[in-house]
């Protein structure tokens, strides 16, 4: 990140939540301490090696590798996977776990759909009354664009919006049209996703028609899935989500079909005092899907009894236009929830202008957040510039930095400097 945070910005937009966007304006006006001054050159961020970073299982396999340059920006390293189904870049390390896995899941429907069981299944739904109805059945998902994402979109504030956030309509929520919910097409689907351990509302386009071809056959034609005879193992292994209620989010994905979905994340989250305006906004903005809006749902309720929770889903609901955006506003909100049951009670969450900062029971300034690769940047001095003064408004009770990635020797070193205490690599994810 430069100063102003732009696009090859570095950690302390890592000191800001994804989902606050007016820190940068603090940033841009603040100017560097004379410590800061003091140093000749603040650090550029480094274009990382995968075979560096990366665990083997998620660097190569069978079907796929991952190109060895790793350009880190927008609080993301940004990674390519080479395979025989496609190419699949992936933004952020959370994300190269799901798309190495999702490789693996198409070439085991691949060889499933190579099996005479399913050659006859396939003929025998052409033959269905249902098969009137396949035409009905839509793409549950769009395209991500190309288009700025994570925590450097949202530091771009000043003087701008966030525009085209995305809206669904009421009932338009990914594969869980009136008609598929009643032919119980899309309940198909989601169970054989879940039962691989993939997203069923994930992005990749050939694994949705994978998905797809497989979901046909069984709810028109009669065919079987059955995960457990599959062989799962090494990338294919990895979770679905890395977040600490993983568990509960793939047993409401499989039996839950999205208009299910979006009334119990509505109940939960005017549960936890998020206004009926922001939880609306929330649920119709198209950036989260199924997944991501239930996984950023239960990290928040594992957030029990800290105050002002509705900050985070304001934000979020307003400052958010893609699935790198979701996929940061959910991962943070994991961390959080990780501090909170593991590390340090939390009693409240502050805004620093639009910016949510934790403020744990003992007094102690706490930032949590997704962040593959920090840095030294000008623009991080000026942040933690800002965040001492809030904590000494807070009676010098300290600092947490805790970042789910890598944080830089020099990042440390300053920190440190400033009496900050930084954790990082809190949910390695892929790296070594």
């Amino acid at each position: 990140m430069r100063s102003a945070f732009t696009r090859t910005g570095h950690l302390l937009i890592a000191i800001t939540f994804g989902c606050g966007a007016t820190i940068s304006c603090l940033a841009q006006e603040l100017a560097p301490s004379p410590a800061d001054l003091a140093t000749p050159a603040f650090e550029e961020l480094p274009e990382l090696q995968a075979s560096e970073i990366l665990k083997p299982e998620v660097l190569k396999g069978p079907y796929h590798t991952v190109r060895e340059p790793v350009p880190t920006f927008s609080g993301m390293n940004q990674f390519v996977v080479d395979s025989e189904f496609g190419v699949f870049p992936a933004e952020g390390n959370e994300m190269v776990l799901r798309r190495v896995k999702e490789v693996y899941a198409i070439a085991q429907l691949k060889d499933v759909s190579r099996t005479d069981q399913f050659k006859d299944s396939l003929v025998a739904a052409a033959k269905s009354p249902l098969n009137a109805a396949k035409n009905i059945v839509k793409d549950p998902v769009q395209a991500v664009s190309n288009v700025p994402k994570g925590v450097m979109k949202f530091m771009n504030r000043a003087g701008n919006t966030v525009k085209n956030i995305g809206k669904k309509e009421p009932g338009s929520e990914a594969d869980g049209n009136k008609m598929e919910q009643v032919i119980g097409y899309s309940d198909k689907k989601r169970k054989i996703a879940v039962s691989m351990g993939i997203d069923p509302y994930s992005s990749n386009a050939v694994l949705q028609k994978e998905l797809e071809g497989i979901a046909w056959a069984s709810w028109a034609g009669g065919f079987t899935f059955r995960a457990a005879t599959m062989p799962i193992s090494g990338p294919v292994g990895i979770a679905l989500a890395v977040t600490n209620v993983s568990g509960t989010l793939d047993k409401l994905l499989s039996e839950k079909s999205p208009a299910e979905l979006r009334e119990i994340n509505r109940a939960a989250l005017r549960a936890m005092g998020a206004s009926e305006q922001d939880t609306e906004r929330f649920l119709s903005n198209d950036a989260f899907s199924p997944t991501h809006s239930t996984a950023l749902v239960l990290n928040l309720k594992s957030l029990a009894n800290v105050a002002n929770r509705a900050a985070i889903v304001r934000l979020a609901a307003n400052h958010s236009s893609n699935e790198a955006d979701a996929l940061f506003c959910v991962q943070t909100a994991a961390l959080m929830g990780r501090i909170h049951a593991d590390e340090m009670p939390l009693a409240r969450i502050e805004m620093l202008g639009d910016f949510p900062v934790c403020i744990a029971q003992n007094g102690t300034v706490v930032l949590a957040l997704q962040w593959d690769y920090a840095a030294w940047t000008a623009g991080a001095a000026s942040v933690t510039a800002e965040v001492q003064k809030l904590a000494e408004t807070k009676g010098n009770k300290g600092v947490l930095i805790a970042l789910s990635g890598d944080a830089s020797p020099r990042l440390k070193q300053e920190l440190m400097s400033r009496g900050f205490t930084l954790h990082d690599r809190v949910s390695p994810g892929p790296l070594k």
